[in-house]
């Protein structure tokens, strides 16, 4: 699993917010604004996964490997087709 440290959005996301802001009334002064500290990465929230969550994560429990495999290669050599009418189709009886 990717680490929140290595995510390119977050990254971008702290580049901004990590910038001063001032800003200029129309009479020409100039106001500082201050911001609050900048939070340190071991600051920021903090997450654990349950042991059972890990032990599902872990189990293949119904995911066809084969099957993905065999899907990967034919979207990667350009011969999957998507049937249209047939999604189409299952969206309608799904909705009802």
């Amino acid at each position: 699993m990717k680490g929140v440290s290595n995510n390119p959005a977050l990254s971008a996301y702290q580049r901004m917010a990590v910038k001063p802001v001032s800003a200029t009334q129309a009479t020409g002064k100039t106001e500082q604004v201050t911001q609050s500290p900048t939070p340190r990465p071991q600051d920021a929230a903090k997450v654990s996964i349950s042991s059972e969550a890990r032990e599902l994560a872990g189990s293949a429990g119904g995911v066809r490997t084969e099957k993905v495999a065999a899907l990967k290669a034919a979207i990667a050599d350009g011969s999957f087709k998507v049937d249209s009418t047939a999604i189409a189709t299952r969206l309608v009886d799904e909705v009802g």
